[in-house]
């Protein structure tokens, strides 16, 4: 079966994707944007970026994909690509399938007139024969599918992945001093500014530090509001220096409110790291819950409690420090995406 994949962008988790996957088994990709803040577009050709292309040839290219495969998957349901091969298989009588690929959870519009345009269009998508729903989790991701009136067996896990073997250490040592780290954006949604807070007010005097890499709107804020010693803004970090932060800490914290995913909680249990999250991030029922990997939290004094609790109870720390690298390299990775693939391929061959 001819299979074809539209990128977003090229994001290092995309292309360490379509080596892992994509590129095993022949399925041809393309990206529809060309810049990503994860990765450069150095190395990549410029005709497999739809955003390099004038309208005509985007239409034409689409085109030549929709007629050429068989099962064309599309990153999310409502960019360029996802709209004309929909519109594509209204035409024609020789259907494809079309799979949308997200990783974002059931979220209802609080506005009226948004909720009713997101209800119709969405129905209009996921009751069609043709349409396969791509989840990147198991929980919340496919509720946005089945809320939607997709059918239960067109909707597949597809699980949201990092390269694990880039971040995995061989011996989990304790940390001096303890360190708690945090990754991403410098945004009012991950709650940096109440994670300081919590840490100053809950481990003053208690031998912690917290590293803070990212950059953002926030971050030259935060660095003249917060001036602490323990508390240490490292800005971005990239490639083996990130590998080695991870390395380094102790637990992974991500108070995130709003969080589709966050590929960063997957790079952080890769490398042996226990995580404290929000339940709000969408990695956390998947990544978390029930597998001892880490703990959740409802609340900001929720979350501190939990960072007590792993920073005195050490056997707890160790213990969940296996769980994470365990559960990632046993389980939440390319093998199982792959057999995810081939299932929504023999629902095709079968259909």
């Amino acid at each position: 079966m001819k299979i074809f994949t539209y990128f977003v962008e090229p994001a290092a988790y995309s292309l360490d994707l379509i080596k892992n996957v994509h590129d095993k088994q022949s399925i041809q990709y393309c990206f529809i944007k060309n810049y990503s803040e994860a990765k450069s577009e150095s190395n990549i050709a410029n005709n497999l970026f739809l955003s390099k292309r004038n309208i005509l040839s985007k239409i034409k290219f689409i085109y030549r994909v929709w007629k050429e495969n068989k099962l064309i998957i599309i990153n999310g349901y409502n960019n360029f690509p996802f709209v004309v091969t929909f519109i594509l298989n209204l035409i024609f009588l020789d259907k494809k399938f079309i799979a949308i690929e997200s990783d974002t959870p059931l979220r209802i519009p609080t506005n009226n007139f948004k909720r009713y345009l997101k209800k119709k269009y969405l129905y209009l998508i996921c009751k069609s024969k043709f349409i396969l729903g791509f989840a990147g989790g198991n929980f919340s991701h496919k509720d946005l599918f089945r809320h939607y009136g997709m059918q239960e067996n067109k909707i597949f896990l597809m699980p949201m992945l990092v390269d694990n073997s880039r971040f995995i250490k061989d011996d989990i040592l304790e940390q001096n001093p303890f360190r708690f780290l945090f990754v991403g954006r410098f945004i009012p949604t991950k709650n940096i500014d109440r994670l300081v807070h919590l840490f100053v007010k809950h481990f003053s005097g208690l031998n912690a530090e917290l590293h803070i890499a990212g950059s953002g709107e926030l971050f030259k804020k935060y660095v003249s509001e917060f001036r602490y010693s323990n508390v240490k803004f490292l800005g971005k970090v990239f490639g083996d220096d990130l590998v080695h932060l991870y390395r380094n800490s102790s637990v992974f914290v991500f108070p995130s409110t709003f969080e589709a995913w966050g590929l960063v909680v997957n790079e952080a249990m890769s490398a042996s790291l226990p995580v404290v999250l929000r339940e709000e991030v969408g990695a956390a029922n998947d990544l978390v819950l029930n597998n001892k990997t880490g703990m959740i939290a409802s609340t900001f004094d929720e979350f501190a409690e939990h960072m007590l609790t792993l920073y005195h109870d050490k056997e707890k720390l160790s213990k969940y420090s296996e769980n994470a690298k365990k559960f990632m390299t046993e389980k939440w990775n390319y093998d199982l995406y792959s057999s995810q693939l081939n299932k929504a391929i023999y629902f095709i061959n079968r259909s």
